[in-house]
């Protein structure tokens, strides 16, 4: 199968154009079983005479590569092992074909909302297909984005805390709890003893949490202690009063460049495609109609000029 670019088909006739009843695969391949046993015609005087002609329906010639995109959506989000081969993807593909030819033979296409979303859908390929041609012809080199990794990543530190609490169901005895803590009772006894929820199996442990996964309640608290102390104030969150210990403390580097050179592109090309609309709206001459009852919001830019009108 040749390789192909991206390809849309806006109308994705998967499970009634192979079976015309039911919804699940089974149904399909059941239905696509039967269908498969009816005789193609095979046209001695229609030979396509293009090696890239894979089928010809009604005097049409099929070609490999729109079935090629065809196969690529229909298998999008399929496991690799589902039933889908390509003897039966083409017998839906032509269905599609049959359909495609009955709905052009009734004139469908000229229907107005037909029209419009066709309209529409032609708009959104070609803009898709600008922000590609503008990604290709500015590639990103390996020095850029790690420079800009570097930029961003070089002060960064990860800080991950271990901890342990002590989670009780209502605010007196939680009181209670922490003024045995404070005249000097065992924090780990104390789990055992007092702490509902399933870490007091585990002595209470939480596990490695960094700034970012802890509980908005625990993030003050958490600041101000060290390796070995407890918050001296039970803290109230959804899930009940916490007496919270802090077991220990680290600090994590972060990723290498390589581990996330992929995710350091994407937000690279994020910035391409705003400086792609920088540069069109620069030697573009706008003008934004703004109605007085409902103003759009929208932001001064060099390039755009706002002015207002009254639909009145």
């Amino acid at each position: 199968m040749k390789t192909i670019k991206k390809f849309a088909i806006t109308l994705l006739l998967a499970v009634s154009l192979t079976a015309c009843g039911g919804g699940s695969d089974e149904k399909s391949s059941a239905a696509t079983e039967k269908t498969s046993d009816m005789p193609m015609k095979k046209s001695s005087s229609m030979e396509p005479k293009d090696s890239n002609v894979i089928a010809i329906v009604n005097g049409k010639n099929i070609l490999e590569e729109n079935f090629a995109a065809y196969v690529k959506q229909r298998k999008a989000g399929k496991p690799k092992d589902s039933n889908l081969s390509d003897a039966r993807m083409l017998d839906e593909f032509i269905n599609f074909e049959l359909a495609l030819q009955d709905a052009e033979k009734k004139g469908l296409q000229e229907n107005k909302d037909i029209k419009k979303e066709l309209e529409n859908q032609r708009r959104t390929l070609l803009v898709n297909a600008a922000f590609n041609d503008y990604v290709l012809k500015n590639p990103l080199t390996d020095e850029e984005m790690r420079k800009d990794y570097e930029s961003r990543m070089s002060e960064l530190k990860l800080t991950e805390y271990r901890l342990r609490h002590i989670l009780l169901t209502n605010g007196d005895d939680a009181t209670a709890v922490m003024k045995a803590l404070n005249k000097g009772g065992d924090f780990l006894t104390l789990v055992k003893k007092y702490s509902t929820g399933p870490s007091a199996s585990e002595e209470g442990l939480l596990g490695w949490q960094s700034e970012f996964d802890l509980l908005p309640e625990f993030r003050a608290p958490i600041s101000k202690l060290k390796k070995g102390e407890y918050a001296r104030t039970p803290i109230k969150t959804q899930f009940g009063w916490h007496i919270l210990y802090l077991d220990d403390i680290r600090i994590t580097p972060p990723p290498k460049f390589e581990d996330v050179k992929d995710r350091v592109r994407v937000v690279l090309q994020r910035r391409q495609v705003e400086d792609y609309f920088l540069k069109l709206r620069t030697s573009a001459e706008i003008n934004i109609v703004e109605f007085e009852d409902s103003a759009p919001n929208i932001p001064q830019h060099q390039g755009v000029n706002i002015k207002s009108y009254s639909n009145n």
